[in-house]
Formats: structure tokens, C-alpha cells, sequence
């Protein structure tokens, strides 16, 4: 059953909601400086008065004079929708004038009124690519170690990006706030990185412009690109979804005074999970039995630390640390301070804390490490002299303590002084905890409306660009993913598959691998993300009209971040140039495992895409970063060696019936050194692959 919604249906649905108008309108898509697809039928379209006739002109000029262009006639429909396909141009030299021209339905065309007309200079034909996928594509090239004088250098007139805004959607959007740019050094600082270096090697190639959609936004799993009929459409992720779209239903039908009551009713369920998180935590906790928030309590054993700042950084026997960490600093109340109600300030603190003031409970927040502190003391706990104030702050992930932002106690009226409250504190280790806790629900939203929920990026950043006319994809994205890699393997061809029904079967799709991250493990079968990037070479396998491009050799260990963009974008465009215009003299691929048969106590692999031969990245034939096991799956360090251009051998004295090899299988495969005649690094690889689980019923 295919229940996805045709592109004309989308726009009908969309125009239901929306009052006509007059003039005649074109999506952003449309605009000065475009660049339209080569070769390939084009589509536009917009909206316009029901009924009326629309020219749709392409004039050529070159060196000043018209040349034969296109011209396209067709009547608008009566939701006013218009859409109109032109036949493909090969003439990649000219420059083109769009116009676009709205008659009265009445009477001979030659003599029909115009109602409005819309124009678009500097029109450019020769390839379109869209850029998607979360940060690593979305990384800017003013973000990447560009050079004053490479900036300068990047004035490339025939290179045009349109970039997407960060914006959410339930339903397909027809429109979205972009604008096509030229290839400037002005410009280019905000274009992502490998989107321009993939375009900079295609026009190297080509001698054509280049035109980059580029939509991503980091941080984002996969599933929020994928329309989400095509999800609904799968057995594996088709529950979820609906539950999904139950919720958008829910929510959308909800008045308002439904919301502020589902508001209140969220706040208390949070409030009790939130109180009952902390007793559990406080149950264990020393500083809970012991009266550490106590006003005489002897801290004078305790440490000092400057705040704020985050304890692993401030204090080394902190590092690392998950927990509660006590914080005790006595200030001097004025006299007329006395009985007056005080703010206390704190900054954020990452992630939860309890604070006391002079022994009394005066704020907790939980889960909200973006937060500001703002604690309220109430008048009858104030009195002059010396008091002090405790902070229980707990972090069960990552970095915690005090992350920023004002540290004083004043009065509420804003009257008289403030007392700063940064600088020294006593402090104190409590409770190691990773218990995470509630997460606490502020307002009732949209369900759809997170860049995290199932189809929401593909109706919002997607759909105001179909059905523009493009040759390919390019897809740098899974880091959010990495925790599921198993599903990665139905998710990645579900991604290409539907935005093939967007763009036609036709759209040629290049992913990028993963590249290496993490500290370096001496675990021979680490894992981690090694199964994502297997997910994504799968897909490169078995799903027609796709490239990988191998990135395992330009990361870094603590960065997920790895700044050598070129080297991604001029390898995706290697298989492009390569596979989809046959330019043979271009390199596709790294080397890729092919097979395996069995030799004594050795494996003998074979690999594709050797270009002239395999040897370790220092150019000799003994290799490194191969695991082997026997029927146990017990894995150990391998020796290995090339034994032909495109085969290596791989043995263990310690495994003496092998079965099983495993190639650069760590989140940072630093050990993997076998590159193919081109220097490309081999994908890592597991010869026990599992079959894909896709499943579907389009």
C-alpha cells in the first residue's frame, strides 16, 4: 500500500488551507541567480488566479543577444495550483532570463489581459546536487581552517547554493525563506564546506555551473528527513510513527484551555517524579545524612574551588566524576537587609541542584542544565550577620558544575547592593550517580514539532523543493544514529527511497562513512560506531545509483567535528564524476571487501576498486587493523598481508581454524592502515554482515 501523498496532493491540500491570491507566485526555489538542472526535463511551478493562462518563457542570452530558449503555456487549475514540465536543455554556456506571465482567462492569449508577471535574471543551467544531513555537512567553511587567502581566492561566479533555514513542520510545506547565492568570498564564509568543495571538484571536472541545495541541521537523526508516509509505510517503523501522528491529531485538536490543562497535570506528574528522583539520590548521599547544608557545619577540611566552572576542569580528582558535588560559601547579610525578601543568582549548573540558604531549602531544579538559577529566600529566613548558603549539584553525564552566567544574592525590590556570590567556594564530593532522572515537559507542544520527530525536517526543508529538477544527493549524517545501527540498515535505504519518489528514480545518491572518533581503543572488536558505518556501506552496496565515500583516515579523536571537509567533498565527487558522468579517469571508491575464502589457517580477502593495487598506507604490504576469529567469535589481533593487487591474506597463530575477519572495527580505527593504488583508505569491514531486515509494502 503506498499511502504517500503525490506532490499535487500536497499542494492541494496546502492551498485548502490558504486564500488565493491574484498575483502569481512562485516558491523560493525560484529566484535570481538558480541554477536549473542539464539534460533533464524541468518543473516549475506556483500558484496563480484559478482559471488563468501562465506562459512560463526561458530566454538564452549569450554575449548580449537572445538565443532560442523554451516557451510553455498551460492554464492554472481551480485551486489556483499551476505546475508546468519543460523539456530538457543541454546549453550549459548561456546565461537565462525566466519569465513567467499570468493572462485572464478570456478571449485570444494575444489579447488577453496580464494580471501579473514574475522575472528571474541570471538563470544558469548545468547541475543541481542537494546537500543533506546534520552538522558535518552543515559545517561552515568559515568553521573549517580557511585561510584569509583561500577565502579570498573562492570567487566562483557559476557556483550557487541555496541554503535552508532551521525550520519544523507536520504537514509539507510548499515554500521555505531561501535565496539562490553566487559562489563569493563574501558569501561562501556560510556555505557548508563539503557541499562547496564536492561542487568546486564536480565543476573542475564538468566546466558546467554547479547548483547546491543545502539543507541539514546538526545534531539530527535520519528519521526526521524520511517522509513520513514512507514510514508508516514500513512494517519496522510504522507503529512508531503512527503513534506519532496520533499525537500531532491530539494536539491539533485540542482548544486551548485542553492545553493549559494538559500543562498543569505534565507539571505535576513532573514535580512528583522530580521529588522522588531526589530522595532517591539524597537516600545514599553523605551530605544528605550528614547535614552538609547545615549552617554550623565544619567545612573546613573541605576544598576550594573558583565558580563558576565546571569540576572537571577546576580539580582533578573530579574528572570524570558522575554525581553530587556539595558547595558551601558563607556571606555577611547587612544589617537593613534583615527580614527582607532576597534573589538568590546561580547561574546554570549542569544538570540539577538543591540550594539552601542558611539551612533552609530554597530552590531545586531538575534536568535543566540551560537554565539560569533564580531562588526566591523568603523574608522571615533572613537575618543580619554572617549566613550561608549550600548548593547540591548533581550531573550523572558528561561535564558538570556551575556552566556560566551571573553568581549574586540581592533583594527582591532591586534595592541597595548586590553581593557577588562568584569565586571561592568550599567544596565537597558527594554521591557518584549516572540516574539521570525526569525531564521535565514546560508547555504542551506539537509532537511533530521537534527536529527530532519522524518526517518533520523532510515537510518542513525537504518538501518546499519538490519537485525541483536535481541530477543527485549527497548525505553526510548518523552520528545521532549511532546507538542503532541495526536499524540504520532499513533507515539509510528508506531515506534514498523516498526522496527518489520526491526527485525521481533517477536522483543519484552519494553517502559519506562515518569518520573516525573517540579515543583509541586496543579492542580488536570495539564495535561502536563501526556498525553504523557498516549500516551505511550496506546501503552503498545494494541500493542502485549510490557511492561511500571512506573518511576513516580524516578524523579526530575529539573532535566529531574533523575539519579536512575537501577531503569528503573531492571523495564524493570522485563517484560522482565517476559513476553518474562516466568520467573514467576519476576514482569512485575506496577499496571495498568483495570476498573471502579460506587458505590453511589463513583467509585470503579480495577487495573491489583497488586501482592498482593494495598496500598499507607507508606504500609496504604488511597491514594492521585486522581482527580474526574462529567458531568461538572470540576475536583477536590478525597478521596480515597483501598477497596481489587486490588481495590480502590474514591469519593468527593463536586462531588455527579461522572464520571470521574484521577490519578497522573501532569507533577510531587508528591501527587500519590498507589504502588502495590511490591512496583511499579500505572501509572497514565484517565478513559476518548480517542480512538486512528491510522490509516494506511500497
Amino acid at each position: 500500500m503506498n499511502i504517500r501523498p503525490s506532490h499535487a496532493a500536497v499542494l492541494a491540500t496546502l492551498v485548502a488551507a490558504s486564500p488565493l491570491c491574484a498575483d502569481i507566485t512562485m516558491p523560493s526555489v525560484f529566484s535570481d541567480h538558480m541554477v536549473l538542472q542539464r539534460d533533464l526535463p524541468l518543473e516549475f511551478w506556483g500558484t496563480a488566479e484559478p482559471g488563468s493562462r501562465i506562459r512560463v518563457n526561458l530566454i538564452g542570452r549569450k554575449r548580449g543577444a537572445s538565443v532560442k530558449g523554451q516557451v510553455f503555456d498551460l492554464q492554472a487549475g481551480p485551486d489556483g495550483r499551476w505546475q508546468a514540465r519543460m523539456d530538457a536543455i543541454s546549453e550549459t554556456e548561456h546565461t537565462w532570463r525566466l519569465e513567467v506571465i499570468e493572462k485572464s482567462g478570456e478571449g485570444p492569449y494575444s489579447d488577453a489581459e496580464v494580471l501579473s508577471s514574475l522575472t528571474f535574471e541570471d538563470v544558469l543551467i548545468g547541475e543541481v546536487w542537494l546537500c543533506g544531513g546534520q552538522s558535518n555537512m552543515e559545517w561552515i567553511m568559515n568553521s573549517v581552517g580557511t585561510t584569509p587567502e583561500q577565502m579570498a581566492g573562492m570567487n566562483h561566479p557559476t557556483i550557487r547554493l541555496i541554503k535552508a533555514p532551521h525550520v519544523l513542520a507536520t504537514e509539507p510545506q510548499d515554500d521555505i525563506d531561501a535565496e539562490w547565492q553566487v559562489c563569493t568570498p563574501k558569501t561562501v564564509g556560510n556555505w557548508s564546506a563539503v557541499g562547496l568543495y564536492f561542487g568546486l571538484a564536480l565543476q573542475d571536472e564538468l566546466d558546467v555551473p554547479i547548483g547546491l541545495i543545502s539543507s541539514n541541521w546538526g545534531g539530527t537523526r535520519i528519521e526526521p528527513w524520511i517522509e513520513r508516509a514512507d514510514l508508516v509505510a514500513h512494517p519496522r517503523f510504522a507503529e512508531r510513527t503512527m503513534r506519532l501522528q496520533a499525537g500531532i491529531d491530539d494536539y491539533n485538536s485540542m482548544d486551548d484551555a485542553t492545553r493549559r490543562r494538559k500543562v498543569e497535570q505534565t507539571n505535576r506528574g513532573f514535580n512528583e517524579k522530580a521529588e522522588g528522583y531526589w530522595q532517591e539520590i539524597l537516600a545514599t548521599d553523605p551530605g544528605a545524612k550528614n547535614g552538609w547544608m547545615k549552617p554550623d557545619l565544619d567545612d573546613s577540611g573541605w576544598g576550594e574551588m573558583k565558580l563558576p566552572g565546571n569540576w572537571e576542569q577546576r580539580e582533578d580528582s573530579l574528572k570524570n566524576f558522575d554525581g553530587t558535588v556539595w558547595f558551601r560559601r558563607d556571606i555577611k547579610i547587612p544589617a537593613d537587609w534583615k527580614n527582607t525578601p532576597l534573589i538568590i543568582e546561580l547561574g546554570r549548573i549542569d544538570d540539577s541542584d538543591r540550594t539552601w540558604f542558611d539551612g533552609n531549602l530554597v530552590g531545586t531544579t531538575t534536568n535543566k542544565h540551560t537554565d539560569a538559577r533564580r531562588y526566591k529566600v523568603k523574608s522571615k529566613m533572613v537575618d543580619a550577620g554572617m549566613v550561608n548558603i549550600t548548593v547540591c549539584a548533581l550531573d550523572p553525564h558528561g561535564e558538570g558544575g556551575f556552566s556560566g552566567g551571573a553568581m549574586k544574592l540581592m533583594r527582591a525590590d532591586g534595592q541597595g547592593p548586590v553581593i557577588k556570590l562568584a569565586g571561592d567556594w568550599k567544596w565537597k564530593r558527594g554521591v557518584a550517580t549516572t540516574n539521570s532522572g525526569p525531564n521535565q515537559v514546560t508547555e504542551t507542544t506539537n509532537p511533530g514539532m521537534n527536529p527530532q520527530s519522524a518526517g518533520t525536517l523532510h515537510a518542513a526543508m525537504i518538501a518546499p523543493f519538490v519537485p525541483y529538477t536535481l541530477r543527485g544527493a549527497i548525505w553526510y549524517q548518523g552520528e545521532s544514529n549511532a546507538g542503532q545501527p541495526d536499524e540504520y540498515r532499513d533507515l539509510m535505504p528508506l531515506l534514498i527511497e523516498s526522496w527518489r519518489e520526491d526527485f525521481g528514480d533517477h536522483l543519484a545518491f552519494g553517502i559519506v562513512q562515518l569518520a573516525a572518533f573517540k579515543a583509541v581503543s586496543q579492542n580488536p572488536d570495539e564495535g561502536g560506531w563501526a556498525y553504523l558505518r557498516d549500516a551505511q556501506l550496506e546501503a552503498a552496496r545494494t541500493v542502485e545509483n549510490t557511492g561511500i565515500a571512506i573518511t576513516t583516515d580524516v578524523g579526530n579523536a575529539t573532535d566529531i567535528h574533523p575539519k579536512n571537509k575537501k577531503a569528503v567533498g573531492d571523495r564524493l565527487a570522485g563517484w560522482a564524476l565517476h559513476d553518474v558522468y562516466n568520467v573514467q579517469s576519476a576514482v569512485p571508491s575506496s577499496p571495498i571487501h568483495s570476498g573471502m575464502q579460506s587458505e590453511g589457517n589463513a583467509m585470503v580477502l579480495s577487495f573491489d576498486h583497488a586501482q592498482g593495487g593494495l598496500s598499507n598506507s607507508d606504500g609496504g604490504k604488511k597491514l594492521d587493523g585486522f581482527a580474526i576469529a574462529g567458531a568461538d567469535g572470540r576475536f583477536v589481533w590478525a597478521e596480515a598481508v597483501v598477497t596481489g593487487p587486490n588481495t590480502v591474506k590474514v591469519w593468527s597463530n593463536g586462531v588455527p581454524e579461522p572464520r571470521i575477519v574484521r577490519y578497522g572495527w573501532q569507533n577510531n580505527p587508528v591501527r587500519a592502515n590498507l589504502v588502495g593504488g590511490t591512496g583511499l583508505p579500505a572501509s572497514p569491514f565484517r565478513t559476518d554482515t548480517p542480512k538486512s531486515k528491510q522490509a516494506g509494502s511500497r
